[in-house]
C-alpha cells in the first residue's frame, strides 16, 4: 500500500496537511459513485481486520484458560508437558493466523498498517467527490495496527511448567486480549463512521 489510497486515488502522504471530517464539495455522481466504491472497499477491509481480531480473541482466550486450569488443578509432570505442547501449537496458530490475514494482497497485521509506520507509505482511503485532503481518511491512524504474533503480544515465552510465575502468565494473557479489545474498538469506530458516510454519498446520488 505504498503511497496510494484504496481503490484508484493515488496520493502521497506528504500532500496530506490534516484529517479532517468528511465534506463533500462536488456533486458529480461519477465521482460519487467512485467514492461509494471506496467506502464499500474500506468496510471491506474493515470486516476483514475485525474477523482477525475475532480469531485471535479466540485463540488467546483458549491459551488462558488452559493456564488458569494449570493453576488449580495439580497435574502431573507427562500432564503439564502435555499441556506446554498444546500452548505452544496453539501460539503457532496464531501466527500463522496472523499472517492469513490479508485485504487485496496486502498483509494487515505485520505492522504495515500503523501509526508508526513509514508516512510515506502510509495508505489512504478517498471517501468524498474529490481527493482533497478532508475526504481523506489515513487507515494507519485510523486503525493504527501494530505487528501482531504470539512475540509482538509478550507471549513468546509463555509456560506452564512453572505454577509460581502462572498469575503473571495470566496477566500478559489478559493484556494481550485488551490490546485486541482496543484494536476492534478502533476499526469499529472507523467502520460505523464509514457507514455514515456511505449513506451520506448515496442520499447525494440520489439528489
Amino acid at each position: 500500500m505504498s503511497q496510494k489510497v484504496i481503490a484508484n486515488f493515488a496520493s502521497k502522504a506528504e500532500d496530506i496537511a490534516s484529517n479532517k471530517k468528511l465534506t463533500v464539495q462536488e456533486t458529480n455522481p461519477k465521482n460519487l459513485g467512485q467514492a461509494v466504491h471506496n467506502v464499500l472497499l474500506g468496510m471491506e477491509l474493515i470486516s476483514v481486520v475485525e474477523n482477525a481480531y475475532e480469531e485471535i480473541a479466540s485463540i488467546l482466550s483458549q491459551v488462558k484458560y488452559w493456564v488458569s486450569s494449570n493453576l488449580k488443578s495439580n497435574l502431573e509432570n507427562a500432564q503439564i508437558s502435555d499441556l506446554e505442547t498444546r500452548i505452544s501449537l496453539k501460539l503457532k496458530v496464531l501466527d500463522q493466523a496472523a499472517e492469513t490475514f490479508k485485504h487485496k494482497g496486502q498483509k494487515l497485521l505485520d505492522g504495515s498498517m500503523s501509526a508508526s509506520a513509514k508516512t510515506e507509505s502510509h495508505c489512504f482511503l478517498i471517501v468524498g467527490a474529490n481527493g482533497s485532503p478532508e475526504n481523506r481518511i489515513n487507515l494507519n491512524t485510523s486503525l493504527n495496527i501494530p505487528s501482531i504474533n504470539s512475540n509482538t503480544l509478550g507471549l513468546g515465552e509463555l509456560s506452564v511448567s512453572a505454577p509460581q510465575i502462572g498469575l503473571k502468565e495470566l496477566m500478559m494473557l489478559e493484556n494481550a486480549l485488551a490490546i485486541t479489545t482496543r484494536l476492534k474498538q478502533r476499526s469499529t469506530a472507523l467502520g460505523t463512521h464509514l457507514q455514515g458516510v456511505n449513506q451520506h454519498l448515496s442520499t447525494a446520488i440520489e439528489n
